[in-house]
């Protein structure tokens, strides 16, 4: 008997609880492994997204991973649970554990397709050596808008067919070791002006349009095999008027499905976000979106929920109204049926049959990360021939105010979760490295810049810049921008910029001379920063 009929025979003895429950991905706070399981056994989740804040070392993760999956097994549906993680590179987990590389950015720049699926089969690995099974990357969206407030050092670039080949490149390192992978965010997040984290976006594009550019990377991991794509909660409107993405037919089953023929699994963006909190009711939004076409809700925790809503409830109401929903049937059980057999179809087939690639050993990993780093690293100007700078004496100074570091370690556990910033990063590998360098403190520098300081004229001053991904805050840019205009009007073709961050904002700069860029935030991509900038090569 094949496994089409199993399942089929399988869901033919499951209650709607039973069938409902498959269908939800959930995140739970901090290490909280009753409720987790509780979720299992009463709830039937088909699985979680993990974070940081569910365990806090790779041992830790081990042991969270199979207790899950044990109490999973034990299910009349014992299909593996999905336990899904952000592991993407500029977005990470378990960071002083793992090794993240310098990111899409970074990569796509690089332009080494197989750097680039060497990096991706790293983070798989290691998060299979721990039993999380799947990857929510890589970002398939095209910087098509530089100033978007949320993709940025996630994508491969604003070039659609860079950005498709690395796509294909991660998706396949991915899939050879026998992790899940998932293409994000779809139909394209790289041409808002705002962060669905915090809002509703709005892309005024035409379908021939998406065709054209944003469509293409998503296309590419098709043919690669993507095991899921990720939808994104934005409005287009000349495709969809009424409905953003994550709940539109148009776009999940017309488009994506049939049109662009994906058959893997369809996975929403949080539902807890506030690009659907804000105009939809938890389970008005799921109920919308598996009409539409999705196999997978996902309710991350991301503690967006208010004082008198806490999050369990808002997870258990959203279950038990598209069980009300189907028992009413506003959504046909039929079609439950349907997404239910293709998902654990999916899950028999693709999670139990699951092979591990000769694991590349710790010294490996770390290594390929910090060439992957290395090799990003542009001296995109040095018009006075400044770089490097060798044993020159030179001061050093950071733009960002030091008070926005605190956003770093996100305590939803989403983002870049890295306890260091990359300037600390760039400052201590300086000192090791031995340069001439004098520090000035963020400060001092202020006072550099109102007149108020002193600067050996004939000492360059080198001005660190730094930009984080961070999901639902930003990090300012433009106050440190303006910093370096205020250095260039007082120490003009002396000044030095070192971007842990895109290039985007060099369009901003045109007096300045000397500029290195990492594309990156990283700890990696700060040592080979401070290494180029006193070495070059």
């Amino acid at each position: 008997m094949n496994s089409s009929r199993k399942v089929e025979q399988l869901i033919a003895t499951l209650s709607i609880e039973e069938k409902v429950g498959q269908l939800f991905i959930l995140a739970f706070s901090g290490q909280d492994i009753s409720y987790a399981k509780e979720l299992i056994k009463h709830y039937h989740v088909g699985g979680f997204y993990i974070t940081d804040d569910n365990a806090h070392s790779l041992a830790d993760a081990k042991k969270l991973s199979h207790s899950l999956q044990q109490q999973a097994a034990l299910r009349s549906c014992d299909a593996p649970l999905i336990l899904a993680v952000d592991q993407e590179g500029a977005w990470g987990i378990l960071t002083q554990e793992t090794d993240l590389g310098p990111g899409n950015l970074a990569l796509g720049k690089a332009n080494n397709v197989a750097q680039t699926k060497q990096m991706y089969a790293v983070f798989a690995q290691q998060m299979q050596e721990i039993g999380y099974n799947t990857l929510l990357s890589p970002c398939a969206d095209i910087n098509a808008d530089p100033d978007n407030p949320i993709i940025g050092q996630r994508s491969f670039g604003e070039d659609t067919t860079t950005v498709s080949n690395h796509v294909v490149a991660a998706v396949s390192g991915v899939l050879e070791t026998g992790n899940l992978t998932c293409a994000k965010h779809f139909p394209g997040h790289g041409d808002t002006a705002t962060d669905s984290h915090r809002t509703l976006p709005k892309v005024d594009k035409t379908l021939a349009q998406l065709n054209a550019q944003d469509l293409q990377p998503f296309a590419a991991a098709i043919a690669a095999d993507v095991s899921m794509i990720m939808t994104a909660h934005i409005n287009y409107p000349l495709i969809d008027p009424n409905y953003p993405a994550t709940l539109s037919t148009t776009l999940l089953t017309d488009i994506l499905k049939k049109q662009m023929g994906f058959n893997g699994l369809i996975i929403t963006d949080s539902m807890n976000m506030w690009a659907m909190r804000h105009y939809y009711t938890p389970s008005e939004a799921a109920i919308l979106s598996l009409k539409a076409g999705a196999h997978l809700i996902m309710l991350s925790e991301e503690h967006y929920e208010n004082e008198t809503t806490p999050y369990k409830q808002i997870q258990q109401e959203t279950i038990q109204g598209v069980i009300k929903a189907v028992k009413s049937g506003e959504l046909p059980e039929q079609q439950i049926d349907q997404t239910l057999k293709h998902l654990l179809c999916f899950k028999y087939e693709k999670l139990e049959t699951r092979h591990l690639i000769t694991p590349l050993t710790k010294s490996q990993c770390t290594e390929i990360s910090a060439n992957a780093a290395k090799s990003a690293i542009t001296i995109i100007r040095n018009q006075h021939q400044l770089i490097p700078l060798g044993s020159q004496h030179f001061t050093l100074a950071c733009a960002a105010d030091p008070k926005g570091y605190d956003k770093l370690v996100n305590s939803r556990g989403i983002g870049p979760n890295d306890p260091y910033s990359a300037s600390s990063v760039v400052i201590e590998q300086l000192k090791q490295l031995n340069a001439n360098v004098e520090l000035l403190s963020f400060e001092h520098f202020l006072e550099l810049l109102n007149g108020k300081g002193q600067l050996n004229n004939a000492a360059p001053l080198v001005i660190l810049t730094e930009d984080y991904p961070l999901p639902g805050e930003d990090f300012d840019q433009q106050s440190q921008t303006e910093r370096i205009k205020q250095a260039l009007e007082l120490f003009g073709d002396n000044v030095i910029v070192l971007a842990l961050r895109s290039d985007y904002h060099l369009a901003q700069l045109p007096e300045l001379s000397s500029y290195i860029c990492s594309y990156s935030s990283r700890k990696e991509s700060a040592k080979a920063l401070a290494y180029t900038l006193l070495n070059a090569n």
